[in-house]
C-alpha cells in the first residue's frame, strides 16, 4: 500500500475502535466504570475526564452528596493507531448519594386470616421519614403461636425493624370466611391487530409505516450474532451487535426479545405481511436451534435459551451486583415475551413450545430457593430487576394451564412494591420507575388468573398515584429513570425526563385496567401520553428505527434518538409504532367503545359491521366522521375527551345535528339498528394553561389533547409577562392546522418536533 492507504487504513481503525467503545449505561451513573485500555482491533484507548471531583480518569466515581444534584461528567475517550488520532466524547450522568433518613412514624399493619391458617404476614411495612416521604423498611415478626389463629376474633403482633430500634405492630383478624377473591374476567375486549386498520396518510400511520420499513432492514443474522455466540455455533458472517446488546455488555439479548415482539406487532398490524412472517419464522427456527444446542452443553440446563451462558443466574443467585451482572431474569422476560407474541400474534406454533422449555426452566431453578432468598434478589438495584416475568409466565399459564407457571409467576411478587400499593400508600419516590410498572402489569395479570384481590388493588392504586402525583403533561413519568417524590415536577424539568420504556409499560398497564373497568379517565391518560409521548419518540425524517431514552422537558431541550446503542427504549421503540390500534376500540356483547380519535377501519366480523373513522380539523374545531355499515341494533360509545368535556360538542347522525345523546360514564351513548350510517362529532378545541403541582408559575400549554412545545434557542425558561387570559388572547394561529406563534415565537405539537431547540413548561408571573 503507498502512504495514502496506509493512513486510510491506519484511520479506519481508529474509527472502528472509536465507534465501537461500550462503556455501559452512562444515563444513570452510580457505580465505578470500566475503562478499556485497547480497542477491539489493537488501537490504544487513554481517557480524560473533564470534572475528576466526580469521575477521575481510570473511571472511579464520586457521587455528589445528597443536595447538590446529579453532575454531567464529560468523558473524553482518545483512540490512537500508528500516530492516527481519534477522539469520543461521553456524556456520564453521576447521580447524586440518597439521603440518608431517619424514620420518624411505623405505620401499623392489619392482615386477615381464615381460622386454622396460619396468616401471612409482611416482610415489610410502610414507615414515614424525616423528609416527610413514605418508604418501606423490613420487619422481622415475633414467631406466631399456633393457637392465636385457630378461632375467630383478633390479637396484635410485634416486629422489630432491622437494627433501627423500631417496632411495628400488625392487627390480626381471624375469620370464618375472608373476601380474598373476587371476580376477574373482563368486562370489555380491545380490537387490534388484523380487527384494525390505520390510516396510511396521518400521522400514526406514517409512523407505522416507517418502523415497518425499518424492521425489513433489519439484518436478522446480526439480531442472532449472541445467541449463535453462546452455542458456539457459526454466526454467519454478521456483525456483532452494538451498544447494550454488544458482545462485552452483560444485557445482550434484549434487543433481540424486543425484536421478536416488533415482527409479531407487525404482522398482526399490517395483516399478515409475508416478507415481515418470514423474517419472524428464520428467527424462531434459529433460536430453537440455539436452544436445542444448548440444553445439551455443560454447564446449561434442558430449556435454557439466551444471548450468553447460566453464569449471570448463577451469580444472582450469590447477589452479585450490577455491573458484575446486569439484570438476567430482564433479558430473559424479553426473550419470553417475543416468543409469546410471535405465537399470539402470528401463530407461531414452534414459539410456544419453546417458551414452554423456558418457563419449565425458571419454575425448576426458582422453586429450589426460599422466598427469602427470592426476595434478596429481586431487592437488588438493577441485578434483580426481571421486567414483566411475572406477567409472561401467568401469561404461558392461560395458555397452557399448567399450574407451574403459575406458581413461577408468583415466585416474583416483590412486597417492597405489591405491600404498599396495596395498602394504597405512595412509596414510589426514589424506586426506579420502568423496573416496577411491569411488575405491576404482572400482577394486575395475576389477578386475572386466580381473581386474588390483593393484586387488583395494588394495580389500580398504582395506575392512580402514578397517573395523578409523578406524571409530567406528555403523560411521561420519571426522572434520571426514577420516580420522584408526589407532586414535584417543576423541580425535575430536566434532560433525562420521561423515559420512554416507562411510558409503553404505562399504557399497557392503562389498556389491562380499562378492560376490567372501563371508565374514560383511563382512556384520557392514554389519549394523552399516545400523541404527546410515544409520538414524539421516533424520527420523522428517516425509517432508522431509533428512539428517544428519555424526552427532554427542561427548557431549551432536544431529542436524541438511540439508533445504535440498544438501549431499553430502543427495543420498546422497536414495538411501540405497531400498537397505535390496539386501543382505538373496544366491546362487550352489546356495546362498542371507541376511545381513540385516530383515523382507522375497523372490522367487527361477528357483528358483521365495518366502522370508518375519518378526521377534519377546522378552526378551533376537530370533526370525526365515522361511516357505519352493518345491519345489527348495537350501542356505539364515544368517549368525551378531558379536553373537551366542559365545551359544546355538536353531533350529527347522516348529516342532521341531534340532541347529544345521553352521556354514560363519559361517553356519548347512540343506539340503533346500524345500516350505512354516518355520525360526526365536532370537538371544539381551545388554548388551555396547565400548571405543575409544586410551582403554580411553572404552566404547560395545550390545544385539545395536544400538548405545544415552543421552538426556542433559550436554554433557561421563557417568562411571559401576561397573565393567562392575556397569553391565550395573544396566541395566533399560524400555518399547519396546529401551529400558533406569540411574539415571533412558535408553537407546535411536541410530536413534531425534531432536532430543533424546544420549551414545553414555561414561567409565568405568579
Amino acid at each position: 500500500m503507498d502512504r495514502e492507504e496506509v493512513k486510510k487504513h491506519r484511520l479506519e481503525i481508529v474509527k472502528l475502535d472509536c465507534e465501537s467503545i461500550y462503556i455501559g449505561n452512562l444515563y444513570t451513573v452510580d457505580t465505578d466504570l470500566q475503562l478499556p485500555s485497547k480497542g477491539k482491533h489493537g488501537s490504544s484507548i487513554t481517557w480524560e475526564s473533564k470534572e475528576i471531583l466526580f469521575l477521575s480518569h481510570t473511571g472511579k466515581v464520586t457521587r455528589p452528596t445528597h443536595g447538590v444534584g446529579n453532575r454531567i461528567v464529560p468523558l473524553v475517550a482518545t483512540v490512537t493507531f500508528e500516530g492516527e488520532s481519534l477522539q469520543r466524547t461521553f456524556d456520564v450522568t453521576v447521580l447524586e448519594e440518597e439521603y440518608k433518613a431517619e424514620i420518624v412514624e411505623v405505620y401499623p399493619v392489619e392482615v386477615q386470616t381464615i381460622a386454622g391458617i396460619k396468616p401471612e404476614l409482611p416482610t415489610v411495612v410502610v414507615v414515614r421519614n424525616d423528609t416527610g416521604s413514605r418508604t418501606v423498611s423490613h420487619v422481622s415478626w415475633e414467631p406466631l403461636e399456633r393457637e392465636s389463629y385457630q378461632k375467630t376474633g383478633a390479637f396484635t403482633i410485634k416486629g422489630k425493624l432491622g437494627e433501627t430500634g423500631w417496632q411495628a405492630e400488625a392487627k390480626v383478624t381471624v375469620m370464618t370466611d375472608a373476601d380474598e377473591m373476587i371476580p376477574h374476567t373482563p368486562k370489555v375486549y380491545a380490537f387490534g391487530g388484523q380487527s384494525v386498520q390505520l390510516e396510511a396518510d396521518t400521522e400514526f400511520g406514517a409512523a407505522m409505516n416507517r418502523s415497518l420499513e425499518y424492521l425489513l432492514s433489519v439484518d436478522d443474522d446480526q439480531m442472532l450474532y449472541n445467541f449463535r455466540a453462546a452455542a458456539h455455533l457459526d454466526v454467519k458472517g454478521a456483525k456483532p451487535m452494538t451498544g447494550w446488546d454488544a458482545p462485552e455488555c452483560n444485557l445482550k439479548g434484549h434487543t433481540t426479545g424486543h425484536y421478536l415482539s416488533a415482527l409479531a406487532l407487525a404482522y398482526s398490524a399490517t395483516g399478515g405481511n409475508s416478507a415481515i412472517k418470514d423474517k419472524m419464522d428464520y428467527m424462531i427456527a434459529e433460536l430453537g436451534r440455539c436452544q436445542n444446542i444448548m440444553s445439551e452443553l455443560p454447564g446449561y440446563h434442558q430449556g435454557f435459551l439466551s444471548a450468553y451462558s447460566e453464569d449471570q443466574f448463577n451469580l444472582l443467585e450469590e447477589y452479585s451486583t450490577y455491573p458484575t451482572i446486569w439484570a438476567p431474569y430482564y433479558t430473559l422476560h424479553k426473550i419470553m415475551a417475543g416468543l409469546l407474541d410471535c405465537y399470539t400474534l402470528a401463530g407461531n406454533k414452534n414459539a410456544l413450545v419453546m417458551c414452554i422449555r423456558l418457563g419449565d426452566w425458571v419454575y425448576r431453578r426458582l422453586s429450589q430457593l426460599s422466598k427469602e432468598q427470592r426476595q434478596k434478589m429481586w431487592s437488588l438495584y438493577i441485578a434483580g430487576e426481571f421486567g414483566g416475568m411475572n406477567e409472561v409466565l401467568t401469561n404461558l399459564y392461560l395458555i397452557t394451564q399448567n399450574r407451574n407457571y403459575l406458581a413461577a409467576a408468583k415466585y416474583f411478587d416483590n412486597e417492597k412494591l405489591f405491600f404498599p400499593m396495596k395498602e394504597n400508600m405512595d412509596t414510589l419516590g426514589d424506586m426506579h420507575a420502568n423496573q416496577h410498572i411491569p411488575q405491576i402489569i404482572g400482577a394486575l395479570k395475576l389477578f386475572e388468573a386466580e381473581g386474588e384481590k390483593a393484586y387488583y388493588e395494588a394495580a389500580k392504586n398504582f395506575w392512580h398515584m402514578v397517573t395523578e402525583d409523578h406524571a409530567y403533561q406528555i403523560g411521561g413519568v420519571g426522572e434520571t429513570e426514577m420516580f420522584k417524590e408526589p407532586g414535584k415536577i417543576a423541580a425535575y424539568l430536566t434532560d433525562k425526563t420521561a423515559e420512554t420504556c416507562a411510558s409503553y409499560n404505562m399504557l399497557k398497564l392503562t389498556k389491562e385496567l380499562f378492560c376490567f373497568e372501563p371508565k374514560k379517565e383511563y382512556m384520557d391518560y392514554y389519549e394523552r401520553t399516545l400523541y404527546n409521548h410515544i409520538l414524539a419518540t421516533e424520527n420523522s425524517k428517516r425509517a432508522e428505527g431509533g428512539s428517544t431514552y428519555f424526552l427532554p422537558l427542561a427548557p431549551g431541550s432536544c431529542k436524541k434518538f438511540d439508533t445504535h446503542e440498544n438501549t431499553c427504549c430502543h427495543g420498546t421503540g422497536l414495538e411501540n409504532h405497531f400498537k397505535y390500534q390496539e386501543s382505538i376500540y373496544f366491546h362487550d356483547q352489546d356495546n362498542l367503545f371507541v376511545n381513540l380519535y385516530i383515523p382507522s377501519t375497523l372490522s367487527w366480523k361477528e357483528k358483521g359491521i365495518t366502522v370508518s373513522q375519518k378526521r377534519n380539523r377546522g378552526e378551533f374545531t376537530e370533526t370525526v366522521q365515522f361511516f357505519v355499515d352493518g345491519g345489527e341494533e348495537l350501542s356505539i360509545r364515544f368517549r368525551v375527551p378531558e379536553w373537551a368535556a366542559e365545551r359544546s360538542i355538536t353531533v350529527k347522525i347522516n348529516d342532521e345535528i341531534v340532541a347529544v345523546p345521553g352521556q354514560a360514564d363519559g361517553y356519548i351513548q347512540i343506539q340503533k339498528v346500524w345500516e350505512h350510517d354516518k355520525v360526526e362529532l365536532i370537538f371544539p378545541y381551545s388554548l388551555r394553561l396547565v400548571s405543575a403541582p409544586d410551582d403554580p408559575r411553572i404552566k404547560s400549554v395545550l390545544y385539545g389533547p395536544y400538548v405545544l412545545a415552543a421552538i426556542h434557542e433559550e436554554q433557561d425558561f421563557i417568562a411571559w409577562p401576561y397573565s393567562e387570559e392575556q397569553f391565550v388572547e395573544r396566541m395566533k394561529k399560524s400555518e399547519g392546522d396546529l401551529h400558533f406563534t406569540l411574539d415571533g415565537t412558535r408553537f407546535v405539537p411536541l410530536y413534531q418536533i425534531q432536532d430543533q431547540r424546544y420549551h414545553a413548561y414555561f414561567r409565568f408571573a405568579e
